[in-house]
């Protein structure tokens, strides 16, 4: 009895460890699988954007005659790091939630809180992916090296050259993140456009200071963002998700 007692807790043992097993081997190819992707969900498969490496010229290199004028804003990016301005540069670099969310509340009157508006900041997130992913098939086609790498020049930001440095410049990621964002908070509250979409300007303008864009990676970021954006309204689930983060925003009293 004892014997059979334990033979049958040795099998019980035996398939714990084997699911044990099975779900530690799903968690880790799950794990595998998802590595180096958003954690939001794009709207839009990257075959339905539209193709920026198609409608954004080649960017300008050195010798150029359309150089010369990302060579000016290089120049007065330079000549403001160590102002008010350039400070605000240096911080914005941070491309967090959290972060842009205090740079906008100004701008909106509210802080953007993910516990208490997620609906918003899943149409945020959304929404920034899928023009992100319009905007990486350029970034990939064009390979245009960073000014900073270029010219061999330290930037505002010292603590994030060393990951960017092998990264390309157009179109700017981060001014197509603030610019994606601008652009739905101004439609949700036309009354504060002009304050929300100087705040993601100013965003995009950061990294031309801090010396990580040309002037022209930030102008074709807005291009490809405004395009992806305007493609992106055709989609249900974009449409359900600005429907859901206004009735959101009126029930918390931002909106009427």
């Amino acid at each position: 009895m004892l014997k059979h007692n334990y033979t049958l807790n040795l099998g019980r043992i035996s398939t714990i460890l084997v699911a044990a097993l099975l779900i530690a081997s799903c968690s880790a190819a799950k794990k595998v699988a998802n590595e180096g992707r958003s954690s939001a969900t794009a709207y839009l498969a990257d075959e339905d954007l539209p193709d920026a490496t198609v409608f954004l010229p080649s960017p300008s290199k050195p010798g150029d005659a359309l150089f010369a004028g990302d060579l000016a804003y290089y120049a007065w990016g330079k000549s403001v790091r160590s102002s008010q301005r350039g400070t605000v540069a240096h911080d914005d670099a941070s491309s967090s939630m959290s972060y842009i969310a205090k740079r906008l509340e100004p701008a909106l009157g509210f802080l953007i809180d993910a516990d208490r508006m997620p609906n918003l900041c899943r149409l945020l997130s959304r929404s920034y992916t899928t023009t992100n992913n319009a905007n990486k098939k350029a970034k990939d086609h064009f390979k245009r090296k960073r000014p900073y790498v270029e010219f061999d020049e330290p930037t505002g930001v010292p603590e994030g050259e060393r990951g960017s440095r092998n990264s390309a410049s157009y179109p700017s990621g981060h001014a197509t993140r603030g610019w994606t964002m601008a652009l739905v908070l101004a439609e949700l509250f036309p009354e504060r456009s002009e304050e929300i979409l100087k705040v993601g300007y100013e965003y995009g303008e950061s990294r031309v200071i801090v010396g990580y864009h040309y002037q022209s990676d930030v102008d074709a970021a807005r291009i490809a963002a405004g395009a992806a954006l305007a493609v992106l309204h055709a989609n249900e689930d974009f449409q359900k998700d600005m429907e859901l983060a206004r009735k959101e925003l009126r029930k918390l009293g931002y909106l009427k």
